[in-house]
């Protein structure tokens, strides 16, 4: 056996035809065009979202099948474009239009977020029932959607009222050991009952 004789995988490249050697490259590129394509896609649909997104592609596709259509059915080139163009704008609007609604909803939901209770006025209000106290233990104006926080302090609360350590309103028609969410609670009851458990929320505040 020869002793000079070349590896296998240098003969195999040697013998590899020119088509063959120039398919790897292109393979690259085709590749590196993939991945762009899929990270300006990602990037539109985190800019305008998948709503406004499938309506425009909806909507293009749609463009360009009719347009294909017109064309075979004998319209005139001119007309048919025009048709395809009408309907990619038309798409564009409702695009438009789902984002205008998309910013809006995300602004009224930022400054519902935002928007806290009025300390100012439950400052001054007597009696308070668990339901309000609770929201406004956590920081959230009473009426608004409670969260799992503000629901845990009612329940301690209504725990509380049980066994005697949180008196409930002596005018409220509400047994001691059977409270609710609507059993009114005596601001200066809340407040020495929050600071037997070392808090001062900002609302028993004076």
């Amino acid at each position: 056996m020869p002793t000079n004789q070349p590896p296998v995988s240098v003969a195999i490249s040697r013998n590899a035809s020119p088509e063959a050697q120039a398919t790897s490259p292109q393979r690259l590129a085709a590749r590196k065009n993939i991945q762009r394509l899929k990270v300006g896609f990602a990037n539109i649909r985190s800019a305008i979202g998948l709503p406004v997104l499938v309506a425009v592609a909806c909507g293009v596709a749609l463009a360009v099948a009719c347009t294909l259509w017109a064309i075979q059915e004998g319209v005139p080139y001119a007309l048919a474009i025009m048709v395809g163009y009408c309907t990619v704008a038309s798409s564009a609007c409702v695009g438009t239009a789902l984002l205008a609604v998309q910013g809006a909803a995300a602004k009224k939901s930022s400054i519902v977020t935002k928007r806290g209770p009025n300390y100012a006025a439950w400052k001054v209000v007597s009696n308070l029932s668990v339901s309000d106290a609770s929201r406004l233990w956590c920081d959230i104006e009473p009426g608004s959607p409670a969260s799992q926080e503000s629901i845990a302090w009612g329940i301690a609360m209504l725990d509380a009222i049980k066994r005697g350590e949180l008196p409930a309103n002596a005018k409220e028609d509400v047994s001691q050991s059977n409270p609710n969410w609507h059993t009114k609670i005596a601001r200066g009851a809340l407040k020495s009952w929050a600071q037997g458990l070392g808090h001062s929320p900002r609302f028993l505040q004076n």
